[in-house]
């Protein structure tokens, strides 16, 4: 009996590390509503971009840095890395950004940019493409 106790709790603790693990790893799941013939997709079949018919609500998560959950705007590019993972919208919203102890603004049409990094954090930031559009 005590054995089987034994095997059972390494068993348990094994499935609730995978489990953990497949929950911060795995790639966006989701349905995205493209516009017709804006989708463009990677040599392994995945999204690369597309342009949106309606806003998409997201939510991101990493267990270094929490989640975070941000709307994009319909009408506008959002974008995917080659394993799945959101790279960057234009947001619908206002979103704020918790760095240390600062927090950053995001308004509505601001570029909204994710980077994973090695460590499983991640890193969100934003910019204002008004300026940028100077810059030709």
């Amino acid at each position: 009996m005590k054995i089987f106790s034994s095997l059972l709790a390494v068993f348990t603790s094994s499935c609730g590390l995978l489990t953990l693990n497949m929950a911060i790893s795995s790639p966006a799941q989701a349905s995205v509503v493209c516009e017709t013939n804006t989708i463009a997709k990677y040599g392994n079949g995945s999204l690369a971009t597309c342009i949106l018919s309606q806003d998409m609500n997201l939510q991101i998560s990493s267990y270094k840095t929490g989640t975070s959950n941000f709307v994009c705007k319909s009408q506008n590019y959002i974008s995917f890395s080659e394993k799945g993972q959101f790279v960057s919208c234009i947001l619908a919203e206002e979103m704020k950004i918790i760095k240390g102890n600062a927090v950053e603004t995001c308004l509505p049409q601001y570029q909204v940019n994710v980077v994973s990094a090695e460590d499983g954090s991640l890193e969100i930031s934003c910019k204002s493409l008004r300026l940028s559009s100077l810059n030709l």
